[in-house]
């Protein structure tokens, strides 16, 4: 499933005229992005494989975003957060759907959905919110 997530993410950053190189980096060493050439690099090694869709819809994001690196790479941290949250909203926006989509995730209970997709637990209500629009509540 996660390998199929990861095809589904490339093909979603192609799509939007996003490129991307596939590496095998230290698995500590996170994918990222170079805005100024609409490339993600991804960490095909990465040390938890679950998370390197969401870490894909991440950085998608980021350049999907318009994301301003002289501003996030300022010293003042509210821009670095507040990019950093945005690009993870608009990552669960396009990872939840998807993934739900190929599952047949229907219970109410989003927290083996986190764990599946290795979502960071600081985005739990998120996570929550996004995943109702999909999934029928129960009677």
């Amino acid at each position: 499933m996660i390998n199929d997530l990861i095809n589904c993410m490339l093909n979603y950053a192609f799509d939007n005229k996003i490129g991307f190189e596939l590496v095998n980096l230290e698995p500590d060493m996170q994918s990222f992005t170079i805005k100024s050439q609409d490339l993600i690099i991804v960490n095909l090694n990465w040390h938890n494989r679950n998370e390197v869709p969401f870490q894909i819809a991440h950085e998608i994001s980021h350049i999907t975003n318009s994301d301003n690196l002289i501003l996030y790479k300022s010293k003042s941290c509210k821009y670095k957060l507040s990019y950093e949250h945005n690009a993870d909203l608009k990552a669960l926006n396009i990872l939840i759907p998807m993934y739900l989509s190929r599952t047949e995730y229907t219970i109410n209970n989003i927290y083996p959905l986190m764990e599946q997709l290795a979502i960071p637990k600081r985005l739990t209500n998120e996570t929550k919110q996004i995943t109702s629009k999909y999934i029928q509540k129960g009677c």
